[in-house]
């Protein structure tokens, strides 16, 4: 799977957090409880992220991936 897409899935993932707080993927899992952003993370950089982090700490990692990728 290319790093592009996975990239896109994590920025929606991020947005409907961001915006609703669940999605439909999980059965309106709430987002703190997902485990979405870390296997995405995951299958992106090949490494774990380091503990539970909230939002604001996702879009810092989004914004280091995108970075890195330029």
């Amino acid at each position: 799977m290319k790093k592009e897409y996975l990239i896109e899935e994590l920025e929606f993932c991020l947005k409907k957090w961001e915006e609703d707080g669940y999605c439909d993927f999980g059965g309106k899992r709430e987002c703190e409880d997902c485990g979405s952003p870390y296997l995405t993370y995951k299958m992106i950089t090949g490494k774990d992220a380091e503990e539970e982090i909230g939002l604001k700490e996702w879009k810092e990692k989004l914004k280091e991936i995108k970075k890195e990728m330029q």
